[in-house]
């Protein structure tokens, strides 16, 4: 897992599609997202804008991936999102193969309040609770990228 700003992309020179998804973002204006479906590498680099309303941390639930590598950028809002290894948790609903996604419950090993212009890296044995609320629900928007785990 990382938790980082923008700002500090270059530290992700020796991690190719981490530099490339991140060089694409510092492109994109203050609170710009981008079109749905941005593909920058087939099959291997690609992502979409979120938007949402925070909700009660009860309200959510664990994910995790095994293809993908996912990428969280906060355009706009905080999101809280909560991180655990998925070894330490319980399966709620299984792993499905076709939709990469598997979902979990149990204890956070950390949270993260991603504020505007910073990211969150969730590998295959970081399972995520998203779109959790910091105060009270809020909007938020959010760039997702997946990351090809072999590419």
């Amino acid at each position: 897992m990382i938790f980082d700003s923008l700002k500090n992309k270059d530290n992700y020179r020796d991690f190719p599609l981490l530099y490339e998804a991140l060089c694409y973002l510092s492109t994109l204006k203050e609170g710009e997202l981008p079109p749905a479906n941005t593909v920058l590498k087939e099959g291997i680099l690609f992502c979409n804008p979120v938007s949402l309303t925070t909700k009660p941390e009860e309200q959510c639930i664990y994910e995790a991936h095994r293809r993908y590598i996912d990428l969280h950028y906060t355009v706009s809002g905080t999101e809280r999102i909560a991180t655990a290894d998925t070894d330490s948790l319980t399966v709620s609903t299984p792993y499905d193969q076709q939709k990469d996604i598997g979902f979990l419950t149990g204890e956070a090993d950390g949270c993260y309040d991603v504020k505007p212009g910073q990211f969150l890296v969730c590998f295959p044995n970081d399972a995520h609770k998203v779109a959790m609320m910091t105060e009270a629900p809020a909007a938020v928007s959010k760039v997702v990228f997946k990351i090809a785990v072999k590419a």
